[in-house]
């Protein structure tokens, strides 16, 4: 079998070759589509000469590789640098003014409940790939390109490729993977720069990344080694981790929001409940224990300042960070042979709701449901 899988990937190696940018090629370039509105533009940002070298740094490799170039354009948005890594500086562009002006693209993104769903349809193989920057890859309409101008302490330049930080660069990206791979629609799944191939036994899925590289190869796309997994029985995906057996909470996304600190703002406050929803499936009753918090984040702009974390919310906070401790945080797939009961719980306060099925004398939670009441419902 390991021959096998040699002799596939041999046949692609140069997917994996990341020695310098690729720009894909028979794919339909981005185009931006803007109001009838004046140019957006910026002062270059000026920071410390060490800074302003790492910039310059950045932008010579960048331009190096053919992915920017110096335009003549009355475009300009304003580009920083943040830590990445602690060490490492990364250069972003604040696109907020252009974004503002440019029509939105409703290509939808796919839901992840049901990517997990279909998933977990008794697929016993699973191979992940990963885009070497993604974005990168993806030409721009030649005579949409100086409006993705940016502006350093040393110049003006403009993408010849997606750009972070578009409005429209996910659903754009994700388009055009989708558009491509649609032949390997029934054994491969994509988000945006995340392509999931899944069978059902080796030969089959020996079959199907063969023809999910095949298609990136025609297309001159690139992949990143480092964050590809290739016949594996189980994945890491959306935060979670997937098997035939069922969907569990990824064990390192759990212990990053067990050392989460304690928060004292609005920020942080929303950061932490937004992180921990992503397993509220796996938890009964869990409306009900973040209700403290809820309250005091759903506040409308102006009263932001009345922010305040109490000991209702530290009492919230803790208990949530132990149920993700005690809790199973499993979830076994649906069975179509069996029925599904559901449970429902109401009060003033809430409503929950359980998806179970009993299968062999034994229960299979599928999925656990809250939210709180409204003022109105109430």
């Amino acid at each position: 079998q390991k021959d096998k899988v040699e002799r596939v990937l041999d046949k692609h190696v140069k997917l994996f070759d990341t020695t310098k940018p690729t720009i894909v090629t028979n794919v339909k370039p981005y185009a931006i589509k803007t109001l009838d509105c004046p140019p957006p533009s910026s002062k270059p940002y000026y920071s410390t000469p060490a800074k302003q070298d790492a910039m310059y740094k950045i932008t010579q490799e960048l331009f190096q590789f053919e992915l920017i170039r110096p335009p003549y354009s009355p475009y300009g948005a304003l580009a920083l640098l943040v830590a990445k890594h602690d060490v490492i500086q990364r250069m972003v562009v604040d696109y907020k003014k252009l974004n503002n002006i440019t029509i939105k693209d409703n290509h939808p993104l796919p839901n992840m409940e049901q990517t997990i769903q279909v998933l977990g349809n008794g697929y016993q193989l699973f191979s992940k790939f990963n885009m070497k920057s993604g974005f990168w890859q993806i030409p721009i309409e030649e005579e949409d390109q100086h409006k993705t101008a940016f502006i350093t302490p040393e110049g003006l330049y403009e993408w010849n490729v997606l750009a972070q930080g578009l409005k429209n660069s996910p659903p754009s990206f994700q388009r055009v993977m989708a558009d491509i791979l649609s032949p390997c629609r029934q054994f491969a799944l994509v988000y945006i720069d995340d392509i999931v191939v899944y069978s059902r036994s080796f030969e089959e899925h020996l079959k199907h990344i063969h023809q999910v590289l095949s298609i990136l190869s025609q297309h001159n796309f690139q992949l990143n080694p480092s964050k590809c997994s290739i016949f594996r029985q189980q994945i890491d995906y959306v935060s979670h981790t997937i098997s035939e057996q069922g969907v569990k909470s990824n064990n390192e996304k759990i212990q990053a929001i067990i050392n989460l600190r304690e928060p004292s703002t609005l920020v942080e406050a929303n950061k932490f409940l937004g992180t921990i929803s992503w397993y509220r499936k796996f938890i009964p009753r869990f409306a009900y224990v973040d209700a403290p918090i809820h309250k005091i984040i759903n506040l409308t702009k102006a009263n932001r300042n009345k922010f305040s974390w109490g000991a209702p919310q530290k009492e919230a906070f803790l208990q949530l960070k132990q149920l993700l401790i005690t809790s199973p945080l499993f979830l076994d797939y649906p069975d179509e042979n069996h029925p599904v009961i559901l449970t429902t719980d109401a009060s003033k306060v809430g409503v929950g709701g359980t998806l179970q099925q009993h299968i062999n004398g034994e229960i299979k939670n599928l999925y656990y449901h809250s939210q709180m009441t409204s003022s109105s419902q109430r």
